[in-house]
């Protein structure tokens, strides 16, 4: 499985490591976020720090979940994205009208501070 969780300030941080696609990461992906938030956990940070490559439907899966997070009263950050894949994110406009971007995990699970 080439993600895993940890939690860390108000935050449930996932971990991508390798390549996502979304076409086979997608439903275990989905799976992962539908427990998240079921439980009450809805603010997530996306650590993409060990992430090698993602094709446009890991980037559908994405958003797909901060669309299942923010209707759940919760959100979605991104964090430590290599600079092939902040661009792909640049390419496609997704960085700040609809991602928000930090350089580290700790950053972004610290904006989301008094969540959860």
């Amino acid at each position: 499985m080439p993600f895993s969780t940890r939690e860390q300030y108000h935050a449930v941080i996932v971990q991508i490591t390798g390549r996502f696609l979304g076409s086979i990461e997608g439903p275990k992906f989905k799976d992962m976020l539908e427990e998240l938030k079921a439980s009450g956990k809805t603010h997530v940070v996306i650590d993409l720090s060990k992430a090698d490559f993602m094709d446009s439907s890991g980037i559908g899966t994405l958003i797909g979940a901060l669309t299942t997070m923010k209707k759940a009263g919760g959100d979605v950050k991104l964090a430590g994205m290599k600079e092939r894949i902040k661009n792909l994110f640049l390419l496609t406009r997704l960085l700040g009208p609809v991602f928000e971007d930090y350089d580290s995990v700790e950053e972004a699970a610290k904006s989301m501070s008094g969540a959860d």
